[in-house]
Parts: C-alpha cells; structure tokens; sequence
C-alpha cells in the first residue's frame, strides 16, 4: 500500500494551524488549503507520526486563536533564532503593536517546541566575559560586608518545630558538630536539661514526664536509660492517664533492670 506524503509546505500549514485549531477544524481547513479529502484519523496520525504537537493538556479548550493569530505564530518561529526571550517578546510587541510579557512569549514557545537554537555554552572562538582574570575575582555590589547579618538570619533563642520528629528546636551559641558554624539547632528539652545537669551520659535520653513533648519546663524533664525508654514505650507512656504515669514509669525501671540481670549468658561461667 502507498503510504500517503505530504510536501513541507502541507506539514508547516498543519504545524502552524495545530497551535491554533482542534483536529476537527484543522482537518477541514487543511482539505480547503490543499484540495484533499483527508479524514480526521489521517490528519491526527501524521501529526503523531511528525512529532507536531499543540502545547495543549488533554481537555484544555482551544483559545489560542484569540491570543496568537496564524502571522504572530509564523512570526514566533522564524524570529527567535539566535534571539533571548527578552529580545524575541520586544520584537513581537513592535511588530504587532502588542503587550505581551517575556513570561507569556517564553510559555507559548516552550509549550509548542519552538526554539531558539542557543545553548547556552561557549561557541568555538568566543571568548569568555572573565578571560585573562585570574583566582578570586573579589566582591560585587551583591557581596555581603564584613560584619554585614544576611536578613534572613534568626537570632539565638529562635525557636521553631522540628518536621521529622516534632520536637522544638532551639537556635544556640554552640559549635555544629556536622559544619562547623558557631551557632546550631538543637532539642530544647535536651538542651534546657544540660544547662542545669550538664551533659547527657552517654546511653541516656531526657524524656518528659507527663509525656508532652512541647512542655520543656524544667520541671517535667527526666533522664532515663535507652532501656527505660523503650520499656515506656512499650507501655504507651504518653498516653496513659497522668494518675497512672508514676506508676508505669516505676514499674518501666523495674523491667529494665530485670531484663539486664536475666539476660542470657550474663554472669555464667564459660564451660571448661
């Protein structure tokens, strides 16, 4: 079977016009141009067939046509070769007495594949804005001074909710291990525990006592082993009635000793 051609001539017409019409206005528009009879399966196929897109989503209602006329179209493709999107959208305002911005020109030609044919690298024989300046170029009008604070920076004691665990973050004046830099954020109910006892041991969590994790007063902060913790947890600590917690938290002690002496092979004798 002989497989149907189309000149380039009939390609552009459908590649223009696609930007513009649905298949089903398309189809008869290109019959008129052309003095054909195709059909809108044969129409659709070779548009699929040729890469020719409308820059539309599934369902989006076709208004282009009041926005960019056929010429303006014609215009977009064959001016912004070589050109930036800023040099193309004044080009297409003066040519058409229009007021389109860079951000409506730059939508219009990346969403129907017309492009400019840039890079964006270093031609052959170009030379390069920084060429013979050597090591540190030194600062510029956007440079920060010394001594100079960036706006967005928080001041210690900032405080804000930790979006992994919950927890409340503190801004410090101490070293961060992982950076270096002076200033870190740290758990305020740890930190707030280490300005009265000192360093947590090692081995050890501080936890809160009615087990609110935003309550960071002094008062309701406790240092418990690992084990502690988890036998807690395993209790459901947090949500036990407050009358009940003293007595789960005693008895959570008591199975963390327990299971540390009846652990198996502690305190046996190796066999001779």
């Amino acid at each position: 079977m002989k497989r149907n051609r189309y000149s380039p001539e009939q390609l552009e017409f459908l590649r223009i016009g696609y930007d513009t019409k649905a298949i089903r206005q398309l189809t008869p528009a290109f019959n008129a141009k052309f003095g054909e009879s195709k059909t809108e399966v044969q129409i659709r196929s070779t548009l699929k067939n040729h890469r020719i897109t409308c820059g539309r989503k599934p369902g989006e209602r076709i208004y282009f046509a009041l926005l960019y006329t056929e010429e303006q179209v014609q215009f977009l493709r064959d001016n912004y070769q070589g050109r930036s999107v800023a040099e193309l959208t004044a080009l297409f305002n003066e040519r058409f007495a229009a007021g389109k911005t860079e951000k409506q020109i730059k939508a219009f030609v990346s969403n129907r594949g017309i492009t400019s044919g840039r890079t964006g690298q270093f031609e052959k024989g170009q030379t390069p804005w920084n060429h013979g300046v050597k090591g540190y170029m030194g600062p510029n009008r956007t440079s920060f001074k010394k001594g100079q604070a960036p706006p967005n920076q928080k001041p210690l004691g900032t405080e804000r909710i930790c979006s992994k665990d919950g927890f409340i973050l503190i801004k410090i004046a101490e070293t961060n291990p992982y950076t270096g830099f002076p200033t870190r954020y740290k758990h305020k109910h740890v930190h707030v525990w280490e300005q009265i006892h000192g360093p947590v041991p090692k081995g050890h969590v501080v936890s809160f006592i009615d087990g609110v994790k935003l309550n960071c007063e002094p008062e309701n902060l406790m240092l418990l082993t690992r084990k502690e913790l988890l036998c807690l947890n395993l209790h459901n600590y947090k949500d036990t009635p407050a009358e009940l917690k003293p007595s789960v938290l005693a008895l959570a002690k008591l199975e963390a000793k327990a299971r540390i002496r009846t652990k198996p092979g502690r305190g046996r004798k190796k066999r001779s």
